[in-house]
């Protein structure tokens, strides 16, 4: 803690479109508003994986102005209100050979995050399994560019430390796979579907984390510590996983429920 056009957003709605449309297939039609932009898939389809890929890419080419009608905002960088900053968890054993004392007020968030690229991604598998109203999704990004502050209160070399401040995290050849899980939701005459769960599994070739005055009063400091997040990345490498996989996970889960509320199944589905 999957994935060119502009953004993430749009990927994961147009698949979340297509899975809604095999759940519902069969049954009588609205005039569906999808439908002026793409080819609407069926269950039937024997070729569905494809059917499901070429919708996305038609979607994705209203990625840079959104698409009102279907309210799909255009969202590229997406943003994220917060993460658990989980590398403060070992940091302190991993460089120093000290430990990062636990309290009750002790804390360590990223806040305000702008992810950059989250749209220029691969597509290498995607799976409906309609019955269990579950999406799962192969991905794989170039690169990931995170910015953000930091809010961190602990304890580090016997130290107090309560500290704000700009945080970076980079990322490249990232590879993401996610499986969802929704449900059917009642809104007046309409049917939604939202995902409220997501499995997700993050791997990437490279990162590069930057922390800027943690140490407000000793800059060298400051200096020896971002030093030795760039030597010791194959130890730390361990903690920025989680960390990626819970900034995408958000991603993923805010982007789906967004679109969504918005769309209800009545509209979305095509007839066999």
């Amino acid at each position: 803690m999957h994935v060119s056009s502009k953004t993430m957003k749009f990927v994961l709605t147009a698949v979340v479109l297509a899975a809604i449309v095999c759940t519902v297939a069969g049954k009588p039609a609205k005039t569906s508003r999808l439908a002026k932009y793409t080819t609407l898939c069926k269950l039937s389809d024997p070729k569905l994986s494809q059917c499901l890929t070429s919708l996305m890419k038609d979607i994705l080419k209203y990625s840079n102005t959104g698409i009102p009608e279907l309210n799909i905002p255009a969202l590229e960088p997406f943003l994220i209100p917060e993460i658990d900053l989980k590398i403060f968890q070992g940091l302190s054993a991993s460089l120093f050979g000290g430990n990062v004392q636990k309290s009750n007020k002790t804390k360590a968030f990223a806040r305000n995050l702008v992810v950059h690229h989250s749209s220029e991604f691969d597509i290498h598998d995607l799976k409906v399994d309609v019955k269990k109203n579950e999406l799962f999704i192969d991905l794989s990004f170039p690169k990931l560019q995170i910015e953000g502050e930091y809010d961190v209160n602990l304890i580090m070399f016997n130290m107090p430390i309560k500290s704000t401040g700009p945080v970076y995290i980079n990322a490249t050849d990232i590879t993401v796979k996610a499986t969802l899980n929704g449900k059917t939701i009642k809104r007046k005459n309409e049917s939604l579907l939202l995902f409220d769960t997501i499995d997700i599994k993050v791997n990437f070739k490279d990162y590069a984390i930057k922390i800027e005055n943690l140490f407000k009063k000793d800059q060298n400091l400051n200096r020896a510590l971002n030093d030795m997040l760039k030597s010791q990345k194959a130890e730390l490498r361990k903690l920025a996983i989680p960390m990626i996989e819970e900034v995408a996970g958000k991603m993923v889960l805010s982007m789906v429920n967004q679109i969504l509320t918005g769309l209800p199944l009545e509209e979305i589905f095509i007839t066999e």
